[in-house]
């Protein structure tokens, strides 16, 4: 019983020691991680949203975005997108205009199947950006639908509609509540 113990108390200590190292790992890098995801969403903007010149982050009923300006002047919106494929989530950005006319979607992480729904941020041979995603540009985001306006990936049906969807719903989502808030400014209501 006493080597049990002994096996018992040393286990615990190893256990301790291992977890103790995992915090101070995770808080010495958290900070820097932090700093990356920043600056990837920052790249992300600029990429999705080539004619405006800054950004102000803000959020409504949940929705997290960026208000897209160009001299000062209002040009449209850059909203955090999460969505489901099939192996799992997708983080994404969407740069839409006033209008409803996405200007461009970038992918900031996902955890799809490699060779398969990755496929989502492929750049091919010769081109500079994915070519999936540079099918949504130009098109209104109330009514793509893969098969529709959108080709999915061969053999990523689910990552394709996942992505279509989510950007979808959460964009006519945002642009509803901005819309019905800009009517409430204007009656008087809010």
């Amino acid at each position: 019983m006493s080597n049990l113990f002994k096996f018992g108390l040393i286990l615990g200590v190893i256990c301790l020691a291992a977890t103790l190292v995992l915090a101070v790992t995770y808080e010495v890098t958290k900070p820097k991680i932090e700093e990356q995801l920043k600056a990837e969403e920052q790249s992300a903007l600029r990429s999705i949203m080539p004619s405006a010149d800054s950004f102000n982050e803000k959020a409504r009923d949940g929705i997290e975005y960026f208000e897209a300006f160009k001299d000062k002047m209002l040009v449209g919106y850059c909203v955090r997108v999460a969505g489901s494929g099939y192996s799992g989530y997708i983080r994404m950005m969407a740069g839409v205009s006033l209008s409803g006319t996405i200007q461009g979607v970038a992918v900031l992480e996902h955890s799809e199947t490699p060779g398969l729904g990755a496929k989502i941020n492929e750049v091919r041979p010769g081109e500079s950006e994915p070519w999936f995603l540079k099918q949504f540009r130009g098109k209104s985001v109330s009514t793509i639908a893969v098969k529709k306006d959108i080709d999915a990936i061969t053999g990523a049906t689910i990552s394709s509609e996942g992505v279509t969807d989510a950007i979808r719903k959460t964009v006519d989502e945002l642009l509803s509540k901005l819309k019905k808030g800009q009517n409430a400014l204007v009656y008087g209501k809010d």
